[in-house]
């Protein structure tokens, strides 16, 4: 368990519920499973992914729990809820989307004057409610890697004090976690999620599709290129060393961004891109706060085998389809 691991109770444990489960294990969270039959055989292999997650009963997932997403159909979240007993002052992550079959297919059943996650609310009385986790598919919610930009999450809610928590722990799945302001805010959110779907299902996107929120980099915007050529370490070492450091990268208001890129031929051989502000924003900026020393730490004992490490400039020459 990391140091600052939350018990996360996840209300079902379909599709949606086993990704999250998965994502949320790998960042060091203790998963809790609340079903309504834990002895069903089909929860054992997303309680083994979510590192061997206990399933239980609503009620007992609930109870020990710091944090509560809602991954249910839309159909069972009153008996869902119901299940779950007083929530008052709880965290709760509603990841639903409220769906029903019109003649055309799916479609929501509540949008633009309210909204599912309103509806959740209600039923969860005195809970703190936020909308998250609805707008990409269940493919996506536990692999967010491979992508050209991190993946955008919006996240609405009315509890400002707590919002911060939720956003963080939708980071850690690899998203960029987005304030998309109050609850009301999912009147938004569900039809943005419509949209992913009806591209899925009804225009041939990949699965894994995702949406970004792209920002124009300022002008003066440098790329550092690190080569390595591993002769004292393992590859997957190093790439286990970054996944710590840039956690640091990511915190620092310098770095706008990094990638770190295997050689296809040769295993021991990698480059790290990271984007920054600027030269002097790296230089005097990251180096002199307090994310580099923590990120230093981490990458130290591959230092000596760097084999380039240099400041680009962007030509303005590109294309990405």
């Amino acid at each position: 368990m990391a140091p600052n691991g939350k018990h996360i109770a996840i209300i079902g444990a379909g599709k949606v519920g086993a990704s999250l489960g998965r994502g949320w294990a790998r960042a060091g969270h203790p998963i809790l499973f609340g079903v309504t039959d834990p002895a069903d055989p089909r929860h054992a292999a997303a309680a083994a992914e979510a590192g061997n997650a206990v399933v239980a009963t609503v009620a007992d997932a609930v109870r020990g729990a710091e944090i509560l997403v809602l991954a249910v159909p839309w159909e069972a979240v009153p008996e869902a809820l119901a299940a779950c007993g007083d929530l008052g002052g709880r965290i709760l992550i509603d990841a639903t989307n409220p769906l029903k079959f019109g003649v055309d297919g799916l479609e929501l059943a509540i949008g633009f004057t309210a909204s599912g996650a309103e509806e959740v609310a209600r039923l969860a009385a005195g809970a703190s409610v936020f909308k998250a986790m609805n707008q990409v598919g269940y493919s996506v919610m536990s692999d967010t890697q491979g992508y050209p930009a991190r993946p955008v999450m919006f996240v609405a809610g009315d509890d400002a004090a707590r919002k911060p928590d939720v956003l963080a722990l939708v980071g850690e799945l690899g998203f960029e976690a987005v304030d998309a302001g109050p609850l009301a805010r999912a009147r938004l959110l569900e039809p943005f999620a419509m949209l992913w779907i009806d591209q899925a299902l009804g225009h041939g996107a990949p699965t894994d599709n995702a949406f970004a929120f792209m920002r124009k980099a300022p002008a003066g915007t440098t790329v550092e290129y690190i080569r390595y050529a591993l002769t004292d370490h393992d590859p997957d070492s190093l790439a286990a060393a970054y996944g710590e450091a840039g956690k640091h990268l990511a915190a620092a208001p310098e770095c706008l961004g990094y990638e770190l890129t295997q050689c296809a031929e040769d295993a021991a051989s990698f480059i790290l891109r990271i984007s920054w502000l600027s030269v002097e924003a790296h230089m005097n900026g990251f180096r002199r706060g307090p994310h580099f020393p923590p990120f230093l730490a981490a990458i130290q004992p591959f230092i000596p085998e760097i084999a380039e490490m240099r400041h680009y400039r962007p030509t303005g020459t590109e294309w990405v389809r």
